[in-house]
Parts: C-alpha cells; sequence; structure tokens
C-alpha cells in the first residue's frame, strides 16, 4: 500500500525537505541523498527534491490509481518511472503526464501491465539498496551522492550523473554483485563536462 496518507498529513516533507530522508513507497525503498555539492551543485540536489513533489502532487491530483501505482527514481532531472498499471492506456497517460512537467529533462518509462508488488518484498529491497548506497560511499571512485538507487522486487533502477565511464562501471558492478539482487537497469549518464579519456 502506499503511504498517500502519510503524504496527506505531512505535507511538509514534500515542501521544505532537502531530500536527506529515505522515501518508501508501495514496497519500494528510495534512498535520497542529502543536499551536498556534488556535479550538478547544491541546486541539482534540491531540485530533484521539489521534482519529485511536484510529480506526485500532479499524479495525486489527476489520478489517484495511477499515483498508487507509480514508484519514481529522480536524480539530476533524470526521471525512471515504474510502475504496474491495469492496461496499456494508463501506462501512456502516466508517461504523458509526467514528459510534460516542468523540470523533468528525461522521463524513462519502466511501467508494465501486472499486479502490484506485494508488502512482503519491501523488507528485501530496502536491504538491497541500503546494501548498494553502502557500497557507493565506501568506493573512492564513487561520488555517491550523484545516484539514485530503487529497488522494487528485486530489480535495480540506478540513475544519475557518472564523472567518467569507468565511474559508471564500478557503480553497476556494486549493483550487479549485490546480494539478492535479480536485475539492473542503468539510466547513468556520463558527464561531458569531464575528461573521458580517463575512463
Amino acid at each position: 500500500m502506499k503511504l498517500a496518507n502519510l503524504w496527506l498529513l505531512c505535507p511538509i516533507l514534500f515542501c521544505v525537505s532537502c531530500d536527506p530522508f529515505t522515501w518508501v513507497l508501495g514496497g519500494t525503498a528510495v534512498v535520497g541523498s542529502t543536499a551536498v555539492r556534488n556535479q550538478e551543485g547544491v541546486s541539482g540536489s534540491i531540485s530533484d527534491t521539489e521534482l519529485q513533489a511536484k510529480i506526485n502532487n500532479i499524479l495525486f491530483s489527476s489520478d489517484k490509481d495511477i499515483f498508487d501505482r507509480v514508484e519514481l527514481a529522480i536524480k539530476h532531472g533524470i526521471v525512471v518511472v515504474i510502475g504496474y498499471m491495469k492496461d496499456e492506456a494508463q501506462c501512456k497517460k502516466t508517461m504523458q503526464i509526467i514528459r510534460n512537467i516542468e523540470g523533468c529533462k528525461d522521463a524513462y518509462d519502466e511501467t508494465a501491465v501486472q499486479d502490484m508488488p506485494d508488502i512482503s518484498n519491501f523488507a528485501l529491497d530496502t536491504s538491497i539498496t541500503s546494501r548498494i548506497k553502502s557500497s557507493f560511499s565506501f568506493d573512492g571512485n564513487v561520488h555517491s551522492m550523484n545516484y539514485d538507487v530503487t529497488t522494487v522486487r528485486g530489480v535495480v533502477y540506478i540513475c544519475g550523473t557518472a564523472q567518467s565511464k569507468y565511474e559508471r562501471d564500478v557503480v553497476l558492478n556494486h549493483a550487479r554483485t549485490t546480494s539478492g539482487v535479480e536485475k539492473v537497469f542503468s539510466y547513468v549518464k556520463i558527464n561531458k563536462n569531464k575528461d573521458e579519456n580517463n575512463s
């Protein structure tokens, strides 16, 4: 069950947070990052928080059923939409809504027509997400604040910006070798402002 009631009772989480929280939705654990300087700067992290709040608000206002069925991974304006929809029309409507939201630089469709995840998957998904984020933090080759990790049913979705192809490969290797991970989907972009000759 999605935490829609908590969202209604605690709008402050959406309005003033600078992303220092673990965002839990419908059996999914999405570990956010603190608002520290990364390759996008402080404003990059804050804008992701504002974008997430905006998307959730618009989805909730326009179609409560879609809101309940959607999970989001967001980093540097990259939005990965993970949804368990009742039909193809709902998948299409979801992506149309999100792609038209200001601040969304790219939106990737990971929606599908299938049953929503069972709450029993939550503990394992949370553990996987936490272990992956920890592995990023302890690896000197990874700028951990530049990534968002979302796990659903053992499937990991990573979005963000790597400083080089090498860093991206290290990030994906950490995720793929984490116990319990079934599959990894990467939406990691390479920072074009960095010298890729070192990757």
